[in-house]
């Protein structure tokens, strides 16, 4: 069985190192920033369209827990 091969173990033990590091790679490199950027994107609008909206209590808890999470300071 080539589950218990003890010769190819270590090969397919890399490989996998190899493979996860990439992906965790991609997804820290590409994915979050643009997650991130959308989120602030976001936040902006909201801020901004607030001008034209009426105020509802407790409508800005969400921009202050997505500020803090984020560090954004605009």
């Amino acid at each position: 069985m080539p589950q218990i091969d003890v010769v190819a173990f270590l090969t397919q033990y890399i490989w996998t190192l190899i493979g996860l590091l990439l992906l965790f790679s991609f997804v820290v490199l590409i994915i979050l920033p643009r997650i991130q950027q959308q989120l602030a994107l976001r936040v902006q609008a909201e801020v901004s369209s607030k001008d034209y909206i009426i105020p509802v209590k407790g409508k800005s808890k969400p921009i202050v827990i997505f500020k803090t999470i984020l560090n954004l300071d605009y």
